[in-house]
């Protein structure tokens, strides 16, 4: 495994979209205080699928959570596409979120009363933006989502949802898309292929990817995966393998 400390000079290199510098995040005070983050400093490559992972407990979530804007640390910095967002506030966050930032969560998180054509437009709609109809049919095409898009949530399949919700986070062309456990609720053959649809965004599109997962295999699909034990940065591995990942995992837990 690779040492994932950075220093500060690698932040302006033009290829990193997303930087975590010293970051530290605690809940509770006193002595029922938990740290949840401890120092961690990474850096995210424009257009790479990266995976983050680690026991249960060490921080995964909570640092999806302080990237993507939905919390705040407690102490270092967040730079996102070359604008530090630690020091926004409320309002600003919201507007990043909504312009700069694509979510696919495990549970779909489609809107139940609107086919799957208005659940994709529903980030731009909700901006107030302008629908590029192009880059709208391309997405459809590519998520095979064309005879699809008058149908409700209720009347796809969980691959079928999963690909609504994808390309929903990709209509937005977003610096960042976080996939938070996006195949927990599909079957083996379908989180498979929403896998492969993402690290195709990547390639194909250079889009920015960053996976939360508890599952090897899942990460195996990643160009590279970030490793935490104990809200520390563990180290990572670069063009996973189910089996790669699995042993560094193993060697994580007896550090």
């Amino acid at each position: 495994m690779k040492a994932l400390m950075s220093t500060p000079a690698d932040v302006t290199n033009a290829d990193v979209v997303l930087s975590a510098q010293s970051v530290r995040k605690s809940f509770g005070r006193g002595d029922t205080a938990v740290t949840a983050l401890d120092d961690i400093t990474v850096n995210f490559e424009a257009g790479r699928f990266s995976a983050i992972m680690g026991p249960s407990g060490s921080g995964k979530s909570t640092f999806m959570h302080v990237l993507a804007g939905l919390d705040r640390v407690d102490s270092g910095t967040i730079t996102m596409g070359g604008q530090e967002i630690t020091g926004l506030n409320d309002k600003e966050l919201t507007q990043l979120r909504r312009d700069r930032v694509g979510f696919i969560f495990q549970a779909f998180n489609l809107v139940p009363t609107l086919t799957a054509e208005q659940n994709i437009e529903l980030p731009v709609s909700l901006a107030r933006k302008k629908i590029d109809p192009e880059w709208k049919a391309e997405v459809v095409e590519r998520l095979e989502l064309g005879d699809r898009l008058r149908h409700r949530p209720h009347e796809l399949s969980g691959g079928q949802q999963q690909r609504v919700a994808v390309a929903r986070a990709l209509l937005t062309r977003p610096d960042v898309i976080f996939a938070d456990e996006p195949t927990g609720n599909l079957d083996s053959q379908a989180g498979a292929e929403v896998l492969a649809l993402l690290h195709g965004a990547t390639t194909r599109y250079g889009q920015t990817i960053i996976l939360v997962t508890h599952d090897p295999v899942a990460a195996s699909h990643a160009d590279r995966v970030v490793l935490l034990k104990d809200g520390r940065a563990g180290g990572e591995v670069q063009q996973p393998s189910r089996e790669s990942v699995v042993s560094a995992l193993g060697e994580l837990s007896d550090l």
